[in-house]
């Protein structure tokens, strides 16, 4: 972690880097943008594609030659999908939210018994049916994370089974629809830097903010406080998570999705090159608070879920989950009202708003 007195320094550095790349003043929102499309957005989608068709391939190994190995390289395959998801979410603009590529990919809700039903009535299920006929909480990576986790997983998985079918289908569905999204980006990248007319830079800009505002409302206010009982009575199950125990991974991920979108791809411009000529104190404040963040969730000992639900007051398990909310919530609050006010973006309701993210 770099110092706290030297990265001021650094980000006035970086934005004396910017200035000169530009020519004269400050970048312009369309450099930001492009830059963030090139160096962040882009390679985002292109790993989550890279990561689901990775993901379709081991499952077809594991379906075709069931063993201990096949079955840890799919879960695998499955945690590094997870990790390319959850670092896209922060940047989820564009075709991702007009194709909804969310209920392809990662659905925020997961119903085991439905798809447990399904498994037993269409033995037969397809990639194109399980796009097209069934619902969003059968399918997707939590999907996937049911089945390929369950206890009996390796007994279960055999050439030709109803259970190795549905793998197949819904993991073909999520690959497919990451693909479509990393090839619209080629041509909506122009779109989003606000060079085509179809849409201004400030819109992109307040849109990216929005959305870091968004998910940081869910993970702070909806996870974290539901499932800590800190506005009610409390919820474990707040905090998303299957059986393969990823919550705290994928929290982790979405932060540092977050972070590179305010703090750019090395040598890259982020959101902060704007707020930096506007404010470098209130810029200095957001890396601080990622960094505490990050280092608040490397803290935690366990699971997740199983820190929040922890509810003896002596325990460590419950302060590292407590450390969480208290880092995540400094950040929030410094997004929703520094960045959102310097850079004057109208922040509403999402329409994700209500859902319990996975």
């Amino acid at each position: 972690m770099t110092p706290l007195l030297i990265r001021p320094i650094l980000a006035l550095g970086a934005l004396a880097a910017v200035v000169a790349a530009c020519g004269s003043g400050a970048p312009s929102e369309s450099d930001v943008l492009a830059s963030l499309a090139d160096g962040v957005v882009v390679p985002r989608y292109e790993a989550l594609a890279e990561e689901t068709a990775a993901l379709e391939g081991a499952l077809a190994g594991l379906c075709a030659a069931p063993s201990d190995a096949a079955l840890g390289a799919a879960r695998d395959a499955w945690r590094s999908a997870s990790a390319a998801w959850a670092q896209s979410e922060a940047s989820g603009v564009g075709p991702v939210m007009e194709r909804r590529s969310g209920g392809l990919i990662a659905w925020p809700v997961v119903q085991p018994e439905r798809i447990e039903a399904l498994i037993a009535e269409r033995p037969d299920l397809t990639a194109e049916a399980a796009r097209s006929e069934i619902s969003s909480t059968q399918r997707g990576l939590g999907g996937v994370e049911h089945a390929l986790f369950a206890p009996d997983a390796a007994d279960a998985l055999a050439p030709g089974s109803a259970r190795c079918a549905y793998l197949s289908a819904v993991a073909g569905a999520a690959a497919a629809e990451a693909a479509a999204i990393r090839d619209e980006w080629a041509a909506y990248k122009d779109v989003f830097a606000g060079s085509s007319g179809a849409l201004s830079a400030s819109d992109s800009v307040a849109e990216l903010v929005r959305t870091q505002v968004f998910l940081i409302r869910t993970i702070v206010d909806m996870r974290l406080a539901g499932a800590l009982g800190l506005r009610g009575e409390p919820d474990p199950s707040a905090i998303p998570g299957g059986a393969a125990m990823n919550a705290l991974a994928d929290l982790r991920n979405q932060v540092e999705g977050m972070r590179a979108v305010h703090q750019g791809a090395d040598g890259g411009l982020g959101v902060s090159a704007l707020i930096v000529p506007l404010s470098a104190g209130a810029d200095e404040r957001v890396r601080e608070r990622f960094a505490a963040a990050l280092a608040a969730l490397d803290a935690v000992g366990g699971p997740l879920r199983s820190a929040a639900a922890e509810r003896s007051p002596e325990a460590l398990a419950v302060h590292e989950a407590l450390a969480v909310h208290e880092a995540l919530a400094a950040l929030q609050t410094t997004l929703s009202t520094e960045v959102v006010s310097l850079l004057g973006v109208a922040v509403g309701f999402s329409d994700t708003d209500g859902d319990s993210l996975r």
